[in-house]
């Protein structure tokens, strides 16, 4: 790879120079006419030697395109002119829509188009996935899906145990309206397997330098039912768990919002209370009145009768200091 990469610029220029001997005319170059869909790929244009690059200007298209490309519509696309004799034209991540003739054309001391370069994109067969499918018959099935993919060249194999299987196996291709391919090979077993069976989907396509493969290990024991049944018992299970907390997640929303509601009107009612004036009954005002008044005199006359023994004893004291017998 090293070493292609290093006689690259060589042939630009080898090319450039054979271009400049025809009268001007402008040439194109495609390093990979196959790509690969997620890849990169790179147009060259040659054209004779300029003495300023700022005077180039190279423009590039897409054949049935009536528009030239840019970098606004598509980021993975890049230009750049690379030398005084060459510009290049990158695209990063190719797509299978990718595909087609691409132009450039040349505006300066010179003009002219390119010839064109046809770029043909491929696509591999991957990712795969097996699938456990119910039966009519009772037997075992199951069915190997292939991504999109391009050319439609392909070999598919099933195995058992590391054991190539040829009898029981269906395959079925389709093209679909983007021009890709799709694969569904069933596989059908008269009687399954023991659990540990390992069931292996192997294919084979030009884009892929080893074959790719996808496992299937048998869990239960029995018919091809128990699959079946398996992802119903995944599904009920799952739909049990999201209602459970559900109603959980319900319950503790009223069960919180009560309490709360309650704290909050009995906050109000005191602070009504707090605010209302309290209007009490007539009868109770009077009742309250009669008893301040008969309390008030039961303060008065106890402080008389204390008065009344005080000037007594005073008077006793008084009469004991002029009475004779007692000096």
């Amino acid at each position: 790879m090293s070493g292609r990469t290093s006689l690259r610029p060589i042939l630009i220029l080898a090319l450039s120079f054979t271009v400049a001997d025809r009268a001007g005319r402008v040439g194109q170059m495609l390093d990979v006419n196959n790509a690969v869909a997620g890849g990169t790929v790179n147009f060259y244009c040659t054209f004779p030697l300029f003495r300023d690059k700022s005077n180039i200007v190279v423009q590039w298209w897409k054949g049935g395109e009536r528009e030239f490309l840019n970098t606004q519509e598509d980021p993975r696309r890049s230009f750049h002119i690379e030398s005084k004799a060459s510009a290049i034209l990158r695209i990063h991540k190719v797509r299978f829509e990718d595909a087609g003739v691409y132009y450039c054309r040349v505006q300066g001391e010179i003009n002219g188009n390119g010839t064109g370069e046809q770029l043909d994109v491929s696509v591999p067969p991957d990712p795969l996935k097996i699938l456990s499918v119910p039966s009519a018959n009772g037997s075992l099935m199951y069915r190997c899906q292939t991504s999109e993919f391009y050319p439609d060249a392909y070999n598919l194999v099933w195995r058992k145990d590391g054991r190539r299987l040829t009898a029981g196996v269906k395959t079925y291709s389709t093209k679909n309206t983007k021009g890709l391919y799709e694969v569904s090979s069933y596989l059908e077993e008269p009687q399954p397997g023991p659990a540990g069976t390992v069931y292996i989907c192997e294919v084979s396509h030009s884009t892929l330098k080893i074959p790719t493969r996808v496992n299937y290990i048998v869990e239960f024991a029995g018919n091809d039912s128990s699959g079946f049944f398996a992802w119903w018992i995944y599904l009920c299970g799952a739909i049990a768990l999201l209602l459970l907390i559900i109603a959980l997640v319900l319950c503790c929303k009223f069960c919180c919002k009560k309490p709360k509601a309650r704290e909050r009107n009995i906050q109000m009612r005191q602070c009504i209370r707090c605010f209302e004036p309290i209007v009490q009954n007539p009868k109770c005002k009077e009742q309250e009145v009669k008893k301040v008044n008969t309390q008030t005199p039961q303060r008065n006359t106890s402080k008389v009768e204390k008065a009344n023994k005080t000037s007594s004893q005073r008077k006793k004291h008084h009469k004991r200091d002029k009475d004779p017998v007692f000096a």
